[in-house]
């Protein structure tokens, strides 16, 4: 299990994704996705619906009042971790079973380009935060 519980796992999945709001030039692009994802992570256990529309971050089950989602990843927090550092294909963990997809993967591959930015800053927090256990 590459997060200690379901709060570090929390904090740095979800930092991913502000980073994405925080920066001009993704942040436009997210939006116009009209995505609200959620994702169901194991190992550790985590629910976080994210609403790339509106620009924020729910964690927990659908009574923390998060919105409706219209796409769905069921994944280990591992997964997500090494796809954060850019080494998961989509297509190929969809493909594999290592990601489970509700919704349509075009608009996800859609989004693919705006992760690469926030993939190269997500490593360098981990080194900064002394999180070596969790670069792949």
């Amino acid at each position: 299990m590459p997060f200690t519980d379901t709060a570090d796992a929390t904090h740095y999945l979800a930092s991913v994704f502000q980073a994405g709001f925080d920066d001009p030039e993704i942040s436009p692009a997210l939006a116009k996705s009209g995505l609200v994802l959620r994702m169901d992570v194991t190992e550790p256990e985590l629910v976080m619906t994210v609403d790339l529309v509106n620009q924020t971050i729910h964690t927990g089950d659908s009574d923390s009042g998060a919105p409706e989602a219209n796409m769905t990843l069921g994944l280990t927090a591992d997964t997500a971790n090494r796809f954060w550092q850019g080494k998961v294909s989509v297509p190929l963990a969809v493909a594999r079973g290592q990601i489970k997809l509700g919704g349509a993967l075009p608009k996800l591959i859609a989004l693919l380009p705006s992760a690469k930015p926030i993939q190269q800053r997500y490593v360098a927090t981990l080194a900064a935060d002394g999180r070596a256990d969790l670069i792949a």
